[in-house]
């Protein structure tokens, strides 16, 4: 059973997230699928519960580069999501326990990641460019209105601005 990093339940911070499908299950290829957990980061988003920065949704995992806004802890709002897309994808409990996070602590973290996830399709095999991949913030940061789905990061998102 894998080992995951004590959850943060520091509001207001930058995360990098990841979490899997229970049994690495494959449901997200499916585009039904993946547009559901791309739709709910949104819906996230126009409530205000977060700034998205970074994001793609693999076929069995999804990584996150967020911020939580108020008194919203990273625990209280991977719940949400968990809950909330698991609803609509209308198949009972599809996460595996847990998640892996990681505080942001500076720009070049958040770039670095930013690489990492918009780079995660091509490793896959799934596309050659990151602008191809359809559930990714590096399709839409492509597109004439990238910021109807990602968030511009600011300095004071971080912890650090000088990085």
């Amino acid at each position: 059973m894998p080992r995951f990093p004590q959850n943060r339940a520091v509001p207001g911070l930058t995360f990098f997230v990841t979490t899997s499908l229970a049994n690495r299950a494959l449901l997200l290829r499916a585009p039904d699928k993946a547009q559901i957990v791309v739709d709910s980061l949104q819906f996230f988003r126009r409530n205000g519960d977060i700034e998205l920065y970074g994001f793609v949704v693999m076929p069995d995992h999804v990584h996150l580069i967020l911020k939580l806004h108020d008194s919203l802890t990273l625990p209280r709002w991977a719940r949400r999501f968990k809950s909330y897309t698991a609803h609509a994808v209308g198949l009972g409990p599809i996460w595996e326990k847990g998640y892996w996070s990681e505080v942001v602590a500076g720009e070049s973290f958040l770039l670095e990641k930013l690489q990492y996830i918009h780079a995660n399709p091509i490793r896959a095999g799934l596309v050659t460019e990151p602008q191809e991949y359809a559930w990714s913030s590096a399709h839409h940061m492509w597109s004439e209105r990238p910021e109807e789905f990602v968030d511009s990061w600011r300095g004071s998102a971080v912890g650090d601005r000088g990085q």
